[in-house]
């Protein structure tokens, strides 16, 4: 399995992944802070196209919060009908401030509007939630996962999170690796490049093991 950082911020520097996976340095990107232009995303989707297979990069690391766009943007690649599941503190599904413009607090409204594949989008907030998602159906899954879901005794985001441990997170995932066929795993949530990380190293070094 191959990984893929989209590195917006320097944080998988700080962090320490280097040298680990492949990186599409973004740093100097403008258009891309919380909001996604037109010109950002096609350059983006440019970065994107000239790794080759996007499809052998089964888990993607978004960088903070501010990027979970990237959600929409990678699961336009998917050609077949699927199911996204997104663990998230925030719905995500608001529409932004100016028309026209995406956006890390509207992507989940977006994607249901474009994506033709996207059959069910839920998401998951509280162990209470998992049950109707693991009982769907059979369809492979995308799996975003936003970190402040997590609480703060956990690691720490740039958001306001939630009170959901690593063990009960982790515990729903190995559910659905082995209930369906994941076609992704996608993964935001990192705090600033200049706080401190390793809560989030260590976070993030265990989601690369439980998807080998």
């Amino acid at each position: 399995m191959d990984i893929l950082f989209f590195d917006f911020t320097g944080v998988y520097e700080a962090e320490g992944f280097s040298d680990t996976g492949e990186h599409i340095d973004l740093r100097c990107l403008s258009g891309t802070g919380m909001y996604i232009d037109d010109e950002a995303e096609r350059r983006i989707r440019q970065k994107i196209e000239g790794i080759g297979s996007l499809e052998d990069h089964r888990l993607r690391f978004l960088d903070n919060g501010n990027y979970h766009y990237m959600t929409r943007i990678l699961a336009s690649y998917v050609s077949e009908p699927f199911e996204l599941i997104t663990f998230d503190n925030h719905t995500d599904d608001k529409p932004p401030a100016f028309e026209g413009i995406r956006s890390c607090g509207s992507w989940r409204l977006d994607i249901l509007r474009e994506n033709q594949y996207l059959k069910t989008s839920m998401l998951i907030q509280k162990r209470e939630d998992f049950a109707k998602a693991y009982i769907s159906s059979d369809l492979p899954l995308y799996i975003s996962i936003d970190k402040d879901i997590l609480s703060e005794n956990v690691l720490k985001t740039n958001w306001d999170q939630g009170d959901m441990g690593a063990e009960e997170l982790f515990a729903m995932l190995d559910e659905l690796y082995s209930a369906r066929r994941i076609i992704a795993v996608d993964v935001c949530g990192e705090d600033l490049p200049d706080a401190p990380c390793e809560a989030n190293r260590i976070f993030n070094k265990k989601m690369i093991r439980s998807m080998k």
